[in-house]
């Protein structure tokens, strides 16, 4: 038995590779910590739900070992696997009622009927669904769907829950309330639970941390303010949120400062120098987040310039204003709408800032170098 200093789950130099030769995870070395909520997110086809896959026991690894508290999991079959499972069709039986559904995994470990309907009741009483016991999947909302299905994965006290994109299937407004809902059962139960998604706002809401997928690797994992504020490298900083990319050349780097010129006109701007960034002499992808744009000259901000409104864009509790700054090129900011506060009009001119700490300077792969500065 392991000590609970030791990881819950452990992928130890995994590989997947499927039929002709496409290798889909790619050395994946990682760890689910007891009681942690991981998120894995990543666009289509980056090994996320092979990952997720392998640990439930529907696929099997290549190459590599997955361990579970400390005992090797590659030939323990899927149904001795101490997980529940919540997938984004439901997978309800159709022909069974609400409580049905939930006695049928306690049925298959062979529970007396007192303690299924105790674990029954006590499950959907935590998920507010005691209501509905007697309904069938068909009389329920795409929301109670998928309670029904995550109060299944739980009823019989699993060691983890595994979630596949679970939200995939509801409406924005829905889809917000259940990732609180998850996070409220997650903090009551303090079980490990391993969640799939490519949306990058469920990762952050929800995570105790993130690992970023791409191409089979994970790109970065750390905590959700430290992925997206603080991206290790381009894709991260692309796929999680929006950023403003400026291409520049780099002149220089002090201590964690990069000096660099963007563009035609050469205008110097300083960014934050990320570990194993671009060197003196080499061209460099910039990357600032709208929200990071200050409307305003500030003392401290190493960057200050003038930029003139292009379009104004209103989202309700914020609006997005395109710039065109001179030797720059175009910028996004963000800005919450004040009460009171004078609107913006296409044609003003603003001084504009941000600090080079909010900035990165992300090495360009060779492939995308242009000739003249290759």
């Amino acid at each position: 038995m392991s000590s609970r200093t030791e990881p819950l789950v452990v992928f130890d130099s995994v590989d997947k590779v499927y039929e002709g030769g496409v290798k889909v995870v790619d050395n994946l070395n990682l760890r689910v910590e007891h009681g942690e909520f991981l998120t894995l997110i990543g666009p289509s086809g980056s090994g996320k739900t092979t990952t997720l896959m392998m640990l439930a026991g529907f696929e099997a690894p290549t190459k590599g070992i997955i361990r579970f508290d400390g005992a090797p999991l590659n030939d323990v079959p899927t149904y001795k696997r101490d997980f529940g499972i919540v997938f984004q069709n439901y997978a309800l039986f159709p022909h069974m009622t609400v409580a049905e559904n939930l006695a049928f995994p306690l049925r298959m470990r062979r529970e007396n009927k007192a303690v299924i309907a105790e674990r029954v009741r006590n499950t959907l009483d935590m998920v507010k669904l005691s209501a509905l016991s007697d309904r069938m999947p068909t009389q329920l909302s795409g929301g109670q769907q998928q309670r029904v299905a995550l109060a299944r994965a739980l009823v019989f006290s699993p060691r983890m829950v595994l979630m596949d994109e679970p939200l995939g299937a509801l409406d924005k407004q829905l889809r917000e309330h259940m990732q609180l809902e998850i996070k409220r059962l997650h903090e009551d139960l303090g079980i490990a639970m391993l969640y799939v998604t490519h949306d990058q706002s469920e990762a952050l809401t929800m995570s105790d941390r993130v690992a970023v997928f791409e191409q089979g690797k994970i790109q970065q994992i750390g905590s959700p303010r430290d992925v997206y504020s603080r991206p290790s490298n381009r894709f991260v900083a692309s796929f999680m949120g929006e950023n403003n990319r400026l291409d520049a050349t780099v002149a220089g780097i002090s201590e964690e400062c990069v000096t660099a010129h963007v563009g035609q006109g050469g205008v110097a701007v300083r960014a934050h120098a990320v570990a194993g960034g671009p060197a003196a002499g080499e061209q460099a992808t910039l990357m600032v987040r709208p929200e990071c744009i200050q409307l305003f000259h500030r003392d401290g901000f190493e960057n200050n310039v003038e930029g003139r409104v292009t379009d104004v864009i209103y989202h309700g509790d914020h609006v997005r204003l395109c710039l065109s700054v001179e030797g720059i090129g175009a910028l996004v900011a963000r800005r919450p709408v004040v009460t009171g506060e004078p609107g913006f009009a296409e044609g003003d001119v603003l001084p504009v800032s941000w600090s080079a700490r909010d900035m990165h300077a992300f090495t360009i792969d060779p492939s995308e170098r242009t000739e003249g500065n290759a």
